[in-house]
Formats: structure tokens, sequence, C-alpha cells
């Protein structure tokens, strides 16, 4: 298993571990059913404590991307699990919250930025997805490729003109505030298609921005939360419906 990339020194050394472990995942490196190695030999393979390797594999268990099997090991899931796992955990209600937030509050701020923007900014926003898009086909960046797809909604934000609501996305979309979010993406974008389905959306998006038409950029950024929402708590949507 490689080290974790870019300069994360802010970041908790756990979720780099199990970001590096989402990677091999989607790379085929293990297929669903397979034992993954102990806590200790992934320690001794990334240079950290034991108990940081733990962290690691508990984060990716809440997410349901593995399953512990006490007494047997831990074991790769399918690619149909989604976050939660087969038997939910109340630790995996806030990436949910998160998201139902982000519904609300994100396509108001893309309208207001639409009007408000300065256009400085868009070379900027521009510049991330280009980088996003050099990076979807290549699986062994896809913790970079979340990050810049993070750092999209940050650098547009205050765009909006209001420091508040842009605040409050900066802190929805914050990786140290929410440390479970950036697994929650990454597992979400497996493959290049998926990666790609997430750069198209983001340039709907930035499209209505530059044209300056608020109504596209807010319809633009609310289906592409929607989207992110059905991909990773299907359950979400079939609930609603049964309302």
């Amino acid at each position: 298993m490689k080290t974790a990339e870019g300069g994360s020194g802010s970041r908790r050394r756990y979720l780099d571990i199990a970001q590096n472990l989402l990677t091999a995942f989607n790379n085929g490196e293990y297929s669903p059913g397979d034992r993954l190695p102990a806590h200790s030999e992934i320690a001794t393979q990334a240079n950290v404590s034991r108990a940081t390797a733990r962290e690691a594999f508990l984060a990716l268990e809440l997410i349901g991307a593995i399953e512990v099997r006490h007494g047997d090991g831990t074991f790769l899931r399918g690619s149909a699990a989604k976050v939660g796992g087969a038997h939910s955990s109340p630790l995996d209600v806030p990436p949910r919250e998160l998201i139902e937030c982000r519904l609300h509050i994100e396509p108001i701020v893309a309208g207001l930025a639409a009007a408000r923007i300065p256009d400085e900014q868009f070379a900027v926003l521009e510049g991330i997805l280009d980088e996003q898009q050099d990076l979807v086909d290549k699986g062994e960046k896809v913790a970079r490729f979340v990050a810049l797809g993070l750092d999209f909604h940050t650098t547009l934000a205050p765009g909006c003109g209001n420091s508040q609501l842009a605040d409050i996305v900066r802190q929805l979309v914050n990786f140290e505030h929410h440390p479970l979010w950036a697994l929650v993406n990454q597992q979400g974008m497996p493959d290049a298609r998926s990666r790609q389905s997430q750069v198209d959306e983001h340039r709907a998006v930035f499209d209505g921005l530059r044209s300056r038409h608020p109504e596209t950029a807010s319809g633009a950024m609310s289906r592409h939360l929607g989207h992110l929402e059905r991909t990773l708590f299907p359950s979400a949507e079939n609930a609603r419906s049964a309302e």
C-alpha cells in the first residue's frame, strides 16, 4: 500500500490510510470477499501505529466498504455496499445530514454567485475543473480528485457575496470537521465513469455561473447534489417517496 499523497499534515493520519485502502480496493488490488491484511500488517506498511490502522478500518467499516467478522478477519464488501453497510450505525448519520444541508443551502449559494462572483474567480474554478478532468482516468489519484471536488465548492462559495453562507458551505465540506465525508465521497466515485459524471456536473454549475444565469447555476447545483445523495444513500430517496 502506498503512503498517502499530498501535503496532508493537517489531516488525521487514519483518514490517509483509509483513503489509500479505498484506492487499492477500487484499483482491483482486492476483490469483493477477499480477506484484508491485519491491522498490524497495514500499520507496518504505512509506518503508523496499530491504533491508527484500527481507526482506518473502523472508518471503512462505518461507510460500508469492509465487513468485520469477529474471529475470522476483515473482508472487502461487494460493490453494492453503500454507506453504513448492512447494519447501519449511528455514526453514519453525519454524512447523511451533511448532504441534506448541502441540498438546501448550496443551490441558493450558486444562484447568488451567478450574479455576484468576481470575474477573476472563473479562472480559479476552471483550473480546478481542468485538474479534475486530468485525473478522471487515474484511479491511484482518486483521493486528490475528491479533494479537488470539494475545493470546487469551497472556492465557489465566497462568490455568493454573503460571508455567512460561504462559511457554512466551507464547514459542510471541510475534511477536518467531517473526516468521514472524504471517504464517503471517495467511495461514491470508484471508477472513471463516476468521476467523469462529477466533472460534467461541476461543469454545468460553472457554465451557469459564467453565463450569469442564477436559475441555471442553482438548478445544476441541485441536480449535482441530488445525484450524489442518490449514489451514496439510495434509501433516502426511497424514504422520501414513501412519505
